[in-house]
């Protein structure tokens, strides 16, 4: 398809297009259809490939990277978070990959940390008039006795409360309802109260960077950010830059349940910074070891119980289109 000179751009790159038509309970469809008829209105040239399955967008990533191997493409993820993870834990040479994303899920805190715009057209815009790249830090995470395995992630990984908490809300239907409601983030808060409540306080030895071991008492929780937010908007990490080389580790420990309560309620306002309990530490990778499992995810999703893992930064690893 030739590509037409409009509106001051230029397209005659192609785009590849991964879509998770199922995103925002069932929304995504009608607004893959709106970004379709933008495409074909500019004369853009594309391919589209719809996801069918989880972990379907880390499969198209994959093959797409493999075809075109050596060669540069512009590849746009049209999901929410958890699309966006697995297409760029399938992506196998970041620096031969031009990225794109048009948020379109319930969370958004990719696209709320890179500050893009919520409505899909003109994120859509946004990404077609792009010349100069976003180079955007990645966190990696590694897992397992011997840290066998591994895996990136844009937002943040973590243990304890907000890993379980995910694991809740996506283990059942409230977050589907409640989305349908318009009220998807009630589901995190509703979750995180229940959780709080069962939570079970772990030992643990933290290194952060070449440090010294720490020992970490009654730790409930660690968030590694590499974004700002998560949860639907949770600011773990104010200071937290995607740009800076390192990862904003948040976690509370030693403090009793009632306090902990206290310390989400500041943490929901941002104001957590200094409170007594909760710790922001920044560096460029950080080990911990825990006594008992805890549970684990990367971008929301589910690592399993886990006792030992590894986080670090590679800065600017994923070339950004914004």
């Amino acid at each position: 398809m030739e590509g037409r000179r409009r509106k001051g751009l230029w397209h005659k790159t192609m785009y590849y297009f991964i879509v998770n038509a199922a995103s925002r309970t069932g929304k995504g469809k009608k607004i893959w259809r709106r970004l379709k008829l933008e495409l074909e209105r500019e004369h853009v040239p594309y391919r589209a490939y719809l996801t069918k399955y989880q972990g379907h967008a880390g499969e198209l990533a994959e093959k797409l990277t493999e075809k075109h191997r050596g060669e540069t493409i512009s590849l746009v993820v049209v999901g929410g978070d958890g699309t966006a993870n697995e297409a760029v834990n399938g992506i196998r040479d970041f620096s031969m990959v031009r990225f794109g994303y048009i948020p379109t899920g319930s969370g958004n805190d990719l696209g709320r940390g890179l500050g893009l715009p919520k409505d899909p057209l003109a994120a859509l815009r946004l990404i077609l008039a792009s010349k100069e790249l976003y180079a955007m830090d990645l966190g990696k995470v590694s897992w397992g006795r011997r840290l066998e395995r591994s895996a990136y992630f844009n937002i943040s990984s973590g243990i304890g409360m907000d890993a379980q908490v995910c694991r809740r809300v996506n283990g059942d239907g409230l977050k589907v309802f409640l989305n349908k409601l318009h009220l998807g983030k009630l589901s995190y808060f509703i979750k995180t109260m229940q959780t709080l409540a069962e939570l079970p306080k772990v030992r643990a030895r933290v290194r952060f960077g070449d440090g010294e071991k720490e020992r970490v008492h009654s730790l409930m929780c660690m968030a590694v950010m590499n974004q700002k937010y998560e949860g639907g908007g949770l600011p773990m990490a104010p200071g937290a830059s995607d740009q800076d080389g390192k990862l904003s580790i948040c976690y509370i420990h030693g403090v009793k349940k009632i306090k902990a309560l206290c310390a989400l309620a500041a943490l929901v306002k941002g104001k957590h910074v200094g409170f007594s309990g909760i710790e922001i530490q920044a560096c460029s990778s950080c080990e911990v070891w825990l006594q008992e499992p805890m549970a684990g995810h990367m971008d929301g999703e589910d690592l399993g119980d886990l006792v030992r893992l590894r986080y670090e930064c590679l800065p600017g690893a994923l070339q950004v289109m914004k």
